[in-house]
């Protein structure tokens, strides 16, 4: 049963959709933010990272501890996926890819 909505200031004759779907914007901003997190957490394990709280209670972020070694690897393990067309998560992808971005922009003399 398809449920239609007429409201007034629309032309008669012209039916609108009920369901709608706002803020997918912040849907994909959420979905980042918990991506990255995620890969963090998962970085920090791999390599026994431990990230600190600055003065403010602040949890420092993994590009502060991370090495050059580090970068290589994930950069290797990024380039291995897509060669041999290995699935992984696009927020996943995307948010290494911005982890090892930034390390690079922060550590110019890698550069």
């Amino acid at each position: 049963m398809k449920h239609r909505a007429s409201p007034p200031n629309y032309e008669k004759g012209v039916d609108i959709m009920a369901f709608e779907i706002n803020k997918m914007g912040k849907l994909s901003d959420h979905l980042e933010s918990e991506a990255y997190e995620w890969v963090a957490y998962q970085i920090c394990e791999t390599y026994g990272l431990e990230l600190k709280k600055n003065e403010y209670g602040y949890e420092q972020d993994v590009v502060e501890v991370m090495t050059e070694d580090h970068v290589h690897e994930i950069e290797e393990y990024l380039d291995t996926t897509y060669k041999d067309k290995l699935w992984i998560e696009p927020y996943a992808n995307t948010a290494l890819v911005s982890i090892c971005d930034r390390w690079r922009d922060e550590n110019t003399e890698y550069n």
